[in-house]
């Protein structure tokens, strides 16, 4: 029988919540064909039933941020579980279009909150030595879910109605929040404790929102490099299946692909877990060849090639690519110390889900307007201006000790 530390089970249920969040994602992905035609959707109707999971981090993902520093991030964390779970309940059983699409938008504030309050918590129960490792488990959250959400809503569909799904959905994300809501979990401190436990540094005083002390400047710096980040991957994994199909695979065969390299982001937060435990400068190899080689595949993948050598490249930069945001989220909390980290996790989040918004679109249009080819080069650029990003928010960093 397997036992897992008594100091891991705490980090592995935060994890799972934002598993549960992500999987809110990859459920529609997969229902959205069945919804379409049960209550007449149209193309662009179906795209933000899927697409609307992010917009609150989109818009919001600061001033939440902010707000879960004062409040704290344990009662975040229970409340986003529960609007996940009315939000799923919502659109199961209440008929309606709008209905539907008011309780992806209650699952929305839901995910928010999870995906701030829960790497914020792990950043405190985890010991000294197991934090990164622990931040690096956390940075799987979004394709494990994914992968999950949209794998099990399609097993589920052959046995029973999209409403059924939600259901059991809700009533998982249910069960999360009672296994939360009973487990011990250490608090960060809130932004009035921190502000009597010591003067903060100058740097913090410099920026303020509401009377809220925003995060100084590194990690403004580490989440724009993250921004770029997002709205590079996630447009390429959008882009993958269609780009597959021009190339002769079969619709079915491309999206198989495309599933394959999203669970293959995994292998590369491995890859950043050994990283940080070998040191710096393992750290900064890994960083510079978690987005570099990515871009360099990119060029090579969209120059066309074999179907079977095109998917062996695609499966490929995803791995890699993996070791890029998962180094973002264990550095996040070493660019603000002495900071509530939910602040830091609020300002990754805004970033992070408005480059996922912007970036198939934007890829798209770059296809559109100069073919295929032009990719290579565009993600080249986008990941030459992330990693000059993540150099600078690191030596800021280091200014601010």
């Amino acid at each position: 029988m397997i036992r897992i530390d008594s100091h891991w089970r705490p980090i592995f249920l935060l994890w799972f919540t934002g598993v549960l969040a992500a999987a809110a994602l990859g459920k529609f992905a997969s229902l959205s064909p069945v919804i379409s035609d049960d209550l007449g959707l149209s193309r662009v109707e179906a795209g933000w039933l899927v697409s609307l999971i992010e917009t609150g981090g989109a818009s919001l993902g600061i001033i939440a941020g902010l707000l879960i520093a004062r409040l704290g991030s344990r009662k975040a964390l229970l409340y986003g579980m529960g609007l996940l779970t009315v939000g799923g309940l919502g659109g199961a059983l209440i008929p309606g279009v709008w209905t539907l699409f008011a309780a992806r938008l209650i699952e929305s504030g839901g995910y928010l909150l999870v995906v701030i309050a829960a790497p914020s918590l792990i950043a405190t129960v985890a010991r000294p030595q197991d934090q990164g490792a622990a931040l690096t488990l956390w940075s799987t959250f979004v394709p494990a879910g994914f992968a999950i959400g949209m794998g099990l809503s399609g097993v589920m569909l052959l046995f029973t109605g999209w409403r059924s799904v939600l259901i059991v959905w809700a009533l998982l994300a249910g069960l999360a929040l009672f296994a939360a809501a009973r487990t011990p979990a250490v608090e960060p401190p809130t932004k009035a404790q921190s502000d009597s436990q010591g003067r903060a540094s100058e740097s913090e005083h410099r920026f303020a929102l509401f009377g809220m002390r925003l995060p100084p400047l590194p990690v403004w710096l580490m989440c724009a490099g993250f921004g770029f980040y997002t709205t590079l991957f996630v447009g390429l994994i959008a882009m993958f299946p269609l780009f597959l199909t021009e190339q002769g695979q079969s619709p079915s065969l491309a999206a198989t692909v495309t599933g394959i390299a999203s669970a293959a982001t995994l292998g590369g937060a491995w890859a950043a877990a050994q990283a940080l435990q070998r040191g710096e400068r393992a750290r900064w190899i890994a960083l510079f060849a978690g987005l570099l080689i990515p871009a360099g595949l990119a060029c090579l993948i969209f120059i066309g090639g074999h179907p079977l050598w095109l998917a062996v490249l695609i499966v490929a930069l995803n791995a890699v690519s993996g070791i890029g945001s998962s180094l973002v989220f264990a550095r996040l909390p070493h660019m603000s110390p002495g900071l509530n980290v939910a602040a830091a996790n609020g300002v990754l989040t805004q970033f992070g889900a408005g480059g996922s918004l912007i970036g198939p679109p934007l890829l798209a249009a770059i296809a559109g307007a100069w073919g295929w080819a032009a990719l290579g080069p565009a993600v080249v650029i986008g990941s030459v201006a992330a990693l000059g990003l993540m150099i600078a928010a690191e030596r800021a960093a280091k200014k601010e000790v």
